[in-house]
C-alpha cells in the first residue's frame, strides 16, 4: 500500500516536472528562435542558459517518466484513438527534441540547419500534442 501510494506520487511529480520543463523549454525556444517578438529577450544570456539547463534536465526525466507512462497504461485497450496517437506524437517529439537539441548544445545554433529546423519544428508540434493528449477522452 505504501510502495503503490510512493510509486504514484512520484509518477504524479515526474510528469508535472515534464509538464513544467516542456512549458518553459517551449517558451524560451520560442523568445530564442523570434528575438525580434520579444525585443526584451534579444541580446539575453540569461534565457539562453536556463534553456539549455532546463533541455539537460529534461534529457534526463522526459525518458523516466516516459517508460513510468508507457508501463502504467499498457494495460489500455490497443485501439487507435486521439489519446494513443497524442501521446505517441508526444514521445516522438519529446526524443526528436532531444536529439535535435544535442547537436545544437555542442556545436552551436548556426552550424548545422537541418537539426535547428527540426527541433523549431518540432517546438510547435509539442504543445499542440500536450494539449490534445490533455484533453483526450480517458
Amino acid at each position: 500500500l505504501v510502495g503503490d501510494l510512493l510509486k504514484k506520487l512520484i509518477s504524479e511529480a515526474l510528469r508535472k516536472l515534464v509538464v513544467i520543463s516542456s512549458v518553459f523549454l517551449i517558451f524560451s525556444g520560442l523568445v530564442l528562435a523570434y528575438p525580434k517578438i520579444f525585443p526584451w529577450a534579444e541580446e539575453s544570456s540569461a534565457i539562453f542558459l536556463l534553456h539549455i539547463w532546463a533541455g539537460l534536465f529534461f534529457l534526463v526525466i522526459f525518458p523516466i517518466y516516459s517508460w513510468d507512462h508507457i508501463k502504467r497504461h499498457a494495460k489500455r485497450p490497443r485501439k487507435v484513438s486521439l489519446l494513443t496517437s497524442s501521446g505517441i506524437i508526444q514521445l516522438i517529439t519529446g526524443f526528436g527534441l532531444i536529439i535535435s537539441g544535442i547537436p545544437l548544445l555542442i556545436f552551436d545554433n548556426n552550424v548545422f540547419e537541418l537539426p535547428k529546423i527540426i527541433h523549431l519544428v518540432l517546438t510547435f508540434i509539442l504543445p499542440v500534442s500536450l494539449i490534445l493528449h490533455k484533453f483526450s477522452k480517458k
